[in-house]
């Protein structure tokens, strides 16, 4: 902890630099909106304050797009887990393969590399208290200011530089009143959840506390019928404790410490469709046996690389390539593996390469299994779970130096652990992760240090203020990461470890050219450091031989290397600029180009020795947008921007078998384009009642063929062209002051790719379809007394069956593994406000 230490020290020194006391206003915190209960007396739209470009700033009067949901507004719908947030935020997407990940997707850009053990460099960063960390599952809504989702590339305002976009999680800051509140609910599937905050004012204008937490418990909603488990259970328990400190009225001092603990009994993974005949993503394994050899003079499983326990047979029916061809890795018709790929293709000519060790019939019998079964239940004769341990100390300073200069520090510890089974192939049980009965025993890790300086200044006589700053990232596993699997016949444990470092400089400018118009843009340059090692060995200790995956990288030739590991460095110049025009005090029109960046890194363990390393990712994006407030008689407002985003060297991540484990492989596709619109709407016909939501397109596409998730003229995997919302809140007009509020949304996500764009070639679905889910709350404010609030509340009040996510690579597994969504979830709840 002796880092904790000094980056808390480096936060709390700025504290002692005095100086010359300036008074500056008491800062609100970024949760502060325009008070809707105030829409019973006149027709109006309020509000929501964002810090998209770190200070504050009324969302119309930011050119940017953005959307903001205040706690207020996450509560009203009925919002517990971030997956949630796809319903209320146009070209926002989140899915995952597991129910405890949470992959955002912004503008069709979302993931890094696949699977754990692996720093995952998303063009997506979520932050939480403006500090950059991975966050999913339950737990997180409690006592937020707002939840903001900023699209495009980001980078030269704060943190970490994206692709895609951020999704900022604003804790609440203490404040120097005496209040809080407690909150009780409780629903079907045993769900019950008790949330609490207190306000504490040690000490007026000098020191306060805020204390909150969340404890959740609800049963899994898919039954394994063999084992009796409900998966897919939503259990937490969560707290932070967030400190102010105010020595001076010029200096601000805020520490939060969080956690968040999650423990839950895995996912319900359903068994959608088979494929006996699958190639299995398999990368063939000539260096053992010399160039010269074929399936034919050594065997077919030991020519790939498998335990001879794994039998495959050539001229099983099938129409798709081996995986070394199908995902066009580099080198593979060329190189150290070029004569190999000329032996499978003579293999394969007569139908590919599939699996023999079970028959179609088992196959078969298990997809039936399945259809009979139903889209809540399963049949797998494993236990499984999830659990995740999240820590986090987050320590802010501000010193506002003068009326134009203020200094802003930001230093983070965030520590995260998790236990984990992964589960691929359902019954048929050839590819799945296991531990000794009774142990849970945690595999993965993150560990993370980052330091943020800003300085913050204006010179109000020409109209310009600008931030300067520098962020340092530092990422480790934080714990022994090893993952123990059964593997086509054997048992294989793979250790991963990796370190990251991330330094960047950035700085941004506004400057005010006339009356209404306005100029903003930045530049960043950002260096990044990257270590990666895989291990995968055998119960003895031994390297796992034969292994394709860990050749010499020297020499390309065996003998194997254990651990196998790489090193790289990339770096680039990052920058946007913008032009804004208040056309009217009531309408913003701008224009934004932006070049974002996001790190190469490694493929470990390698699929050939051209694949370990992957190229950074670039984008070119322009946004041209308009936010209005309209008087028609009645409250309008509409907000619509469209973009285009060019993509070089996109990076791709394509799952395969290699040397009989299941990892990533990520490409530089080449080229894509990613462009559409999105248009969010409020309207106000009368006193208490509104009418808002947003439509968007989104036409997200590869321009080579790059793999099975890449194809020229394939809308990118899980990006739907189409997602529309719509939400009516009335707010009834009761004597005195009590009212009651009635909320109800509708939301659309159109059909989705997967990223096995070979099923339809070979008769298999190979997209997820549109589904629409319908949610309501009733809430009762001051019900029985003051403070005292009650709620009825429901989620997907039709029950629609729909599709979110998982493994769905048949092609190359033989099954498709797949999640569904939450069925109807509904409950009541009763909260206590108070204050002094």
């Amino acid at each position: 902890m002796g880092k904790l230490a000094s980056g808390l020290c480096l936060s709390a020194s700025v504290i002692s630099f005095m100086g010359a006391a300036i008074p500056v206003m008491a800062q609100t915190g970024p949760a502060d909106t325009a008070d809707t209960r105030r829409g019973v007396g006149e027709a109006e739209i309020g509000d929501i304050v964002v810090t998209a470009r770190r200070h504050e700033e009324v969302l119309q009067e930011v050119p940017v797009a953005i959307t903001a949901l205040s706690g207020d507004a996450l509560a009203e719908r009925s919002v517990v887990s971030v997956d949630q947030l796809r319903n209320f935020a146009p070209a926002l997407n989140v899915s995952g393969q597991d129910r405890g990940d949470a992959t955002f997707y912004i503008r069709g850009q979302g993931p890094g590399v696949l699977g754990g053990g692996q720093r995952n460099f998303t063009s997506v960063a979520t932050y939480f208290a403006e500090v950059p960390t991975p966050i999913a599952g339950s737990g997180m809504f409690y006592d937020l200011a707002n939840v903001q989702v900023l699209k495009g590339p980001q980078g030269t305002l704060f943190g970490r530089n994206t692709t895609g976009g951020a999704v900022l999680f604003e804790p609440t800051k203490p404040t120097f009143d005496l209040g809080g509140y407690v909150k009780g609910s409780y629903g079907n599937y045993d769900y019950h959840e008790l949330e609490g905050v207190l306000n504490l004012p040690i000490v007026e204008d000098l020191l306060a506390i805020r204390l909150a937490g969340d404890y959740g418990r609800r049963h899994g909603f898919t039954r394994n019928v063999l084992t009796g488990q409900r998966l897919d259970s939503r259990n937490n328990d969560s707290y932070r404790i967030s400190v102010l400190l105010t020595p001076t009225p010029d200096i601000e001092n805020v520490t939060i410490v969080d956690s968040n603990y999650r423990d839950n009994s895995g996912s319900g993974q359903l068994l959608r469709q088979v494929y006996p005949a699958a190639n299995l993503g398999i990368l063939p394994n000539p260096l053992l046996f010399g160039p010269t050899a074929t399936p034919e003079t050594i065997g077919l499983s030991e020519f790939l690389g498998l335990p001879p326990s794994f039998n495959l047979t050539a001229g099983s029916p099938s129409s798709s390539y081996i995986a070394c061809l199908q995902v066009a890795l580099p080198g593979c018709a060329t190189g150290p593996f070029g004569n190999a790929v000329a032996a499978l293709q003579a293999a394969v000519v007569n139908g590919g390469l599939g699996l023999s060790g079970l028959t179609p019939e088992q196959f078969a019998a298990a997809q039936a299994q399945q259809e009979a079964l139903g889209i809540r239940r399963i049949a797998n004769p494993r236990y499984q779970y999830r659990r995740t341990r999240d820590l986090g100390v987050t320590n802010k300073t501000t010193w506002q130096l003068s009326d134009d200069i203020t200094l802003k520090n930001i230093f983070s510890f965030r520590k995260e652990k998790t236990a984990e089974t992964l589960e691929l192939s359902g019954p048929l049980s050839y590819l799945y992760s296991f531990y000794p009965a009774g142990t849970k025993p945690y595999v993965r890790g993150f560990e993370q240090y980052t330091e943020e300086f800003q300085i913050q200044g204006k010179a109000p006589d020409i109209g310009l203020s600008y931030i300067l700053g520098y962020y340092h990232e530092q990422a480790k596993p934080g714990i022994r990461q090893a993952y123990r699997s059964y593997s086509f016949g054997s048992v294989v444990s793979t250790i991963q470890d990796y370190d990251d470092k991330s330094d960047a400089v950035f700085g941004h400018i506004e400057f005010d050219i006339a009356e209404g118009l306005q100029f903003s843009g930045g530049v960043r340059y950002t260096w990044d450091s990257r270590f990666a090692s895989s291990s995968k060995l055998l119960d003895d200790g031994t390297c796992n031989q034969p292994d394709p995956s860990q050749f010499d990288p020297a020499t390309g030739m065996a003998p194997n290397v254990c651990p196998q590991s790489a090193r790289a460095h990339f770096s680039a110049a990052t920058g946007d600029a913008t032009i804004q025009y208040n056309i009217t005090q009531r309408i913003l029109a701008y224009a934004a180009y932006r070049h974002g960046y996001k790190s190469g890194g490694f493929n470990l363990p390698a699929p050939t020795a051209d694949t370990r390393t992957f190229a950074p990712e670039t984008v070119d994006d322009i946004e041209l947008g308009v936010k209005a407030d309209w008087d028609i008689g009645i409250p309008l407002r509409t907000n619509i921007s469209l973009f285009r985003d060019k993509y070089k060297d996109i990076q791709i991540a394509q799952g395969v078998i290699s040397g009989g484990t299941f990892v990533s492989a990520v490409q530089n596709a080449g080229r894509a384009i990613n462009k559409g619109f999105e248009f969010e709407g409020t309207i106000v016909p009368f006193q208490g009642f509104s009418l808002s939501g947003f439509v968007s397109y989104l036409d997200a596409k590869c321009q080579v063929n790059a793999g099975a998730a890449c194809r020229l003229g394939r809308q990118i995997a899980y990006q739907p062209h189409w997602k529309y919302s719509i939400n009516g809140q009335y707010r009834l007009p009761l004597p005195g002051e009590t009212d009651v509020t009635l909320f109800a949304s509708y939301s659309f996500t159109g059909k989705v790719n997967t990223s096995d764009s070979n099923a339809s070639a070979v008769g298999l679905k190979d997209s997820f379809p549109g589904y629409g889910t319908f949610d309501a709350r009733i809430e009762w404010h001051d019900a029985i007394a003051r403070g005292i609030d009650l709620a009825l509340f429901g989620t997907n009040l039709t029950n629609k069956d729909y599709l979110v996510g998982g493994y769905s690579v048949a092609t190359d597994l033989g099954t498709d593994a797949i999640l569904a969504g939450e069925p109807r979830m509904y409950g009541v709840s009763a909260k206590y406000r108070f204050e002094l």
